[in-house]
């Protein structure tokens, strides 16, 4: 699962929360143009013939080492592996590389999800327990 990198915007708050982590910070200095932006550059961090990409997003806090690590090893060249957390699918997503110039060609806030859909065929869901796969958007959702 090497290398580990996380794409951050140039918030230092972000790259000081990160500090002392088993991985590499990579800045998207123009956050704004969405999450398509963020997947291009962490694409592009890859060392040249990296197998497959996990795509993860900030927002799942309850996400494990153990569901990660499901996903990584569900991974076979030529195919996408998708969680399912209980009745619909989810982040994060692993991709092999051959999928890597259609997530480059993204725009805008449109993540992974157009890819998986335009390759039904290439999908193999893993499942996995509903709730690790919660995202948490505001504040109000963080549990106390």
């Amino acid at each position: 699962m090497e290398p580990l990198l996380a794409v951050v915007s140039a918030d230092r708050r972000l790259v000081d929360a990160l500090a002392g982590l088993p991985l590499t910070t990579v800045e998207n200095a123009h956050p704004e143009q969405g999450i398509s932006g963020s997947i291009a550059i962490g694409l592009g961090a890859l060392p040249e013939g990296t197998e497959a990409a996990l795509i993860g997003v900030a927002d799942q806090p309850y996400l494990t080492p153990e569901a990660i690590r499901a996903l990584v090893n569900a991974f076979s060249p030529g195919r996408i592996i998708v969680p399912r957390w209980g009745d619909h699918r989810g982040n994060p997503p692993v991709f092999d590389r051959g999928f890597f110039p259609e997530l480059l060609a993204l725009r805008g806030d449109r993540g992974g999800q157009r890819v998986i859909a335009a390759h039904a065929d290439a999908v193999t869901e893993v499942p996995l327990p509903a709730g690790l796969g919660d995202d948490i958007d505001r504040l109000e959702e963080w549990p106390r």
